[in-house]
């Protein structure tokens, strides 16, 4: 980063315009982890809140923010806690020290994402601004995400997949969707700027409009087609714990369960001496599935439940996947099929 930039943010946005963009001298350098400036990015962020309020404001409690201090992550983080997990999830910290409350609490914070090398990172449409700016296309791909939101196993080196820990670009890449990330989790308010707030897979209501279910029946059989609705990659993506659990059960009168069927859309691991490696991927991609279940003979002349729940798992117990230890689930659809 050059210092009269650095300088010029702490000091404040009017001071900034003494040191004008020189394009010759930059170029578009993507957000990533383990950018390890510490108290300089704590003050230089400050700047940009004090002149950026509303999405100061927006940022602020969002998991961009929360990043570092988010009770869920600090919980995993305490039972596997890897200095790689904090070069995303404290980025402006040191990999190998647990950070002080300031830099903790900055997570990942405007600096990260905007002030990766000697201008402010800027799409082409942004106005005018008393700092220099950066204007490049590509902050508005998906290349602007990678670094955080695509990444190996620990050791790991191939390009297979099965050797990434997240596989969202790729999976991104996969559905053809001609939107961006930021078209879904930076949506457009009404003054027209991007949305700071990052809420997609924390909004319940989000959530449960990323997919549509239908279910029909035949005595004890039951289909279930399940669509993502404007999903561009896996669903779910992300955490490689996350999962969609799709249950179906018939019951009498008393609501005692005659016979029941459960499964997990997720990634299925195996435990070796190389850690974790995956077996299946069965999670929804943009064209979605069709599921079967057969209930059995014993559940014809009852009726028949199904739910669709989006769960984030605490952490898993093994590889018995009915046993893992949920954060929290939201269920995204559920019904009744009458008896047959």
């Amino acid at each position: 980063m050059r210092s009269g930039l650095l300088l010029a943010l702490v000091l404040g946005c009017d001071t900034a315009a003494e040191f004008p963009p020189t394009p010759a001298m930059v170029a578009f350098a993507a957000p990533g982890p383990a950018r390890q400036r510490q108290h300089a990015a704590v003050a230089a962020n400050r700047a940009c809140t004090g002149c950026h309020v509303e999405e100061a404001a927006e940022w602020q409690g969002s998991l961009h923010q929360r990043a570092n201090i988010e009770p869920a992550y600090l919980r995993a983080f305490a039972i596997e806690p890897m200095p790689f997990c904090r070069s995303c999830h404290a980025p402006e910290a040191l990999v190998d020290q647990a950070p002080d409350h300031e830099v903790s609490a900055l997570g990942v914070g405007c600096v990260t994402c905007h002030l990766t090398s000697g201008e402010v990172l800027a799409t082409p449409g942004t106005g005018s601004a008393p700092h220099g700016l950066l204007r490049d296309a590509a902050f508005s791909s998906s290349r602007a995400c990678e670094g955080c939101h695509q990444f190996r196993f620990p050791g790991r080196m191939s390009a297979d997949p099965a050797d990434f820990m997240q596989t969202t670009v790729m999976e991104h890449e996969a559905s053809g969707s001609s939107q961006s990330c930021a078209d879904c989790h930076m949506p457009r308010e009404a003054n027209g700027k991007r949305s700071h707030r990052f809420v997609s897979s924390r909004d319940p209501e989000k959530l449960k409009q990323a997919l549509s279910v239908s279910a029909e029946r035949s005595s004890g059989a039951v289909k279930l087609a399940l669509r993502p609705v404007n999903v561009g990659h896996s669903f779910p993506t992300g955490d490689l714990f996350r999962r969609l659990e799709v249950s179906v059960e018939a019951y009498g009168d008393d609501h005692a369960v005659v016979a029941s069927e459960r499964r997990y859309l997720t990634r299925h691991f195996d435990l070796t001496s190389r850690g974790r490696m995956l077996l299946k991927d069965d999670r929804l991609t943009p064209a979605g599935a069709t599921l079967e279940f057969d209930l059995g003979p014993q559940a014809a002349g009852f009726p028949i439940a199904y739910r669709v729940a989006y769960q984030r798992v605490a952490h898993p117990q093994g590889i018995d996947e009915a046993a893992a230890v949920l954060e929290d689930e939201v269920v995204l659809a559920q019904g009744d099929l009458p008896a047959r």
